[in-house]
């Protein structure tokens, strides 16, 4: 469920979008914007940027490493997981495959497995590009710009420098008139948070954002994100060429349908090299 929300987070924030102009050029060579556009206007040429940094990011695989804290009910850690993965993207989905459990490489039956569901997995997102690219309705779960602006509102845009950069750094909140109907919805009406945005590059660097209220699926029968949990999400720009997920944080206090967990997870990237675009991975390895 924490990395279901992630995902669902990055691609709500528009988190994975590049620099407007398509280029392959990077923030320092972007054109400077001495006026301060007004939040929505931000948000939008962030959004439309999405187009761009996938024609970038498709020829990119990297490393992921997931480390996830189980804790019991006083707060103390009860079980830690570690998982690593090679990960590469097909439009603005992640297409990962283990290649490590507990420091640990996969079995030859394991790594069959992951053969089948990354065969799944590429399958499911070109079937939702070619869903898009047609004009289809994208459903009721999907992310559009609409529904993100009519769930939240953004305020408070100021000049930032993070890590070095200049940046616009906003905040945002859902709008007490919005009424949710699925349960991306649901998660849009619940979160609050800041996001932080590359002035030149009109690219996503970090997302803070936080449950405001509890998420329950099925009238929280089958399953339900507790209020106070958070999410960390950072990007960094690499090769000199394209922007890529960089560092993941999760705080969840969840239930899934009778199980209760309290988790603590982080996400860690790195590894970022190029293959070519009719690669798959196959067994750990690049073909």
């Amino acid at each position: 469920m924490a990395r279901v929300a992630c995902l669902i987070l990055i691609t709500a924030a528009g988190a994975s979008t590049l620099y407007p102009q398509g280029n392959g050029l990077g923030p320092e060579h972007a054109a400077p914007n001495a006026a301060s556009p007004d939040p929505t206007t931000l948000i939008k040429t962030v959004w439309e940027n999405q187009k761009q940094i996938e024609a970038v990011r498709k020829d990119y695989i990297f490393h992921r490493k997931d480390e996830d804290e189980e804790l019991d009910s006083q707060g103390r850690v009860k079980s830690t997981e570690t998982k690593e993965y090679e990960v590469y993207f097909i439009g603005p989905w992640e297409i990962e495959r283990s290649v490590r459990q507990e420091g640990k490489p996969l079995t030859e039956s394991e790594s069959k497995k992951q053969d089948d569901d990354v065969r799944k997995q590429e399958a499911k997102a070109r079937a939702r590009i070619a869903k898009r690219e047609s004009g289809e309705n994208p459903g009721k779960d999907a992310i559009t710009l609409a529904k993100f602006l009519a769930a939240d509102r953004f305020y408070n845009l100021r000049r930032d420098t993070y890590q070095g950069r200049e940046v616009y750094a906003m905040d945002f909140a859902p709008r007490p008139e919005f009424e949710p109907h699925s349960l991306v919805d649901k998660l849009l009406k619940a979160l609050g948070g800041t996001l932080w945005i590359d002035e030149q590059a009109k690219q996503g660097v970090r997302l803070e954002a936080r449950f405001l209220d509890s998420v329950k699926v099925g009238g929280g029968l089958l399953a339900s994100v507790h209020k106070g949990g958070n999410v960390v999400l950072e990007q960094r720009f690499v090769n000199n060429e394209v922007w890529l997920p960089s560092y993941g944080e999760i705080h969840l206090n969840a239930r899934l349908l009778f199980l209760h967990k309290s988790l603590n997870g982080t996400s860690t990237y790195s590894d970022y090299r190029k293959f070519r675009v009719n690669s798959k991975i196959s067994s750990g390895a690049e073909e």
